[in-house]
């Protein structure tokens, strides 16, 4: 009887989870298009003589900044319930990518905090980095998921992901300095990683790929 309700209770877990991380990823979509585009006007403005963005909308600023905050913190919380699920911390690229998991909800956290009291550079900075441990993290699950020969569609689409994570760092200079990507092809890539993660919610809550593909053959007959 305990095992069977402990059974009920880690499916249902299992599916909240799942809800969670792709509430997470769509919620990257919405983050694309405010950071790129800011469609409603600006909401910050650079002041030299302190030398860091001025919050000047508040409600812009927190309806900018709330989509980009919740994301990060719902798909590290995702991406934690990966590791957990599928065993991966086995090995040290697995260990690695859990702490910097759980690096990038901490600094989620602290992303929400900045958006809270509307101080820009708390707001940030943690976002940027916390999205390249997100990164970093999720394409050491791949790495991880591969060692342990889980389903091959989970390897490869975390090592995609965190690929495309990884590149999240460099698209700003890349839309706005170098100006080789288009502000709509940067919404396009952040939407792109954001569907990627509502992927990943659904296989966890169809229970996808939970069974490694290790061989099993018995030893040899005479």
């Amino acid at each position: 009887m305990r095992s069977t309700r402990g059974g009920v209770l880690n499916a249902r877990l299992n599916r909240r989870m799942a809800l969670i991380t792709a509430l997470g990823g769509l919620l990257w979509v919405p983050y694309g298009v405010f950071e790129m585009l800011q469609p409603w006007g600006e909401d910050t403005d650079y002041r030299d003589d302190r030398g860091y963005e001025v919050v000047t909308d508040i409600l812009l600023y927190r309806v900018y900044g709330l989509p980009g905050s919740a994301a990060l913190l719902l798909t590290a919380l995702g991406l934690i319930w990966v590791f957990r699920v599928f065993g991966l911390p086995a090995d040290r690229a697995g260990r690695t990518g859990l702490v910097l998991a759980y690096a990038a909800l901490a600094l989620a956290v602290l992303s929400a905090i900045g958006l809270v009291i509307r101080f820009d550079p708390l707001f940030t900075a943690p976002r940027i980095f916390g999205t390249l441990a997100l990164g970093g993290a999720t394409l050491l699950a791949g790495v991880a998921t591969r060692r342990i020969g889980l389903a091959r569609g989970w390897a490869v689409g975390l090592l995609a992901l965190g690929l495309l994570g990884l590149f999240l760092l460099p698209l700003w200079p890349l839309v706005y300095a170098v100006e080789l990507v288009p502000e709509g092809g940067g919404v396009g890539i952040i939407a792109l990683f954001g569907l990627g993660w509502a992927l990943v919610g659904y296989g966890l809550w169809s229970g996808r790929g939970e069974e490694p593909t290790r061989d099993v053959r018995g030893p040899a007959g005479p």
